[in-house]
């Protein structure tokens, strides 16, 4: 038997879903000390690794009030296990969009007194600071943690399409009738 839904993710939010999951990849395939660039290419990695983190952050400002207020359409039928396991992620991953932009955000007042993003001068807090300095240094850990927590995410969704043979990856795909 196939459980299916013809409930989508509403619009905005699959828009959301998708831009922010291309902004945490080409962020994380860009990652580096955006301070200690050595060449052009090497600054122009800092530059994209850095507005894709502020990318992820604004995105995040939208998303979740959207969330709560456009909601999302309800859990397949199915054991209770797997819908808290993937609660419990999607609290994980939404904690991460948040915390990963702040680490790095931290993690480069740490390094410069002045930072520029795209020609914008980006605000930094007290680099000295002994919570500025604490979060900073665990940026790699957490992008790596995110990344992880995200490969499990698309693992899960991949087993629900072509093992579980039902609608929860479609429920999110881009096209289709959605709300």
């Amino acid at each position: 038997m196939r459980p299916t839904s013809t409930a989508r993710y509403p619009r905005p939010l699959i828009f959301l879903h998708w831009l922010m999951a291309l902004a945490v990849a080409l962020a994380y395939v860009t990652g580096g000390d955006p301070t200690e660039a050595e060449s052009m290419w090497e600054a122009l990695l800092g530059q994209v690794h850095v507005a894709c983190g502020l990318t992820v952050a604004a995105l995040l400002v939208l998303r979740v009030p959207l969330r709560l207020v456009l909601g999302a359409p309800a859990p397949l039928p199915g054991a209770v296990w797997p819908r808290r396991a993937a609660a419990f992620l999607q609290a994980g991953l939404y904690a991460l969009m948040l915390l990963v932009p702040l680490a790095g955000w931290c993690a480069l007042a740490h390094e410069a007194v002045h930072f520029s993003v795209l020609g914008w001068s980006l605000p930094l807090p007290n680099g000295s600071s002994a919570w500025v300095r604490a979060l900073g240094r665990t940026h790699e850990a957490l992008g790596q943690l995110f990344i992880a927590a995200a490969g499990l995410h698309t693992a899960a969704a991949l087993l629900h399409h072509a093992v579980l043979r039902d609608d929860t990856l479609r429920r999110m795909l881009p096209g289709g009738s959605g709300r």
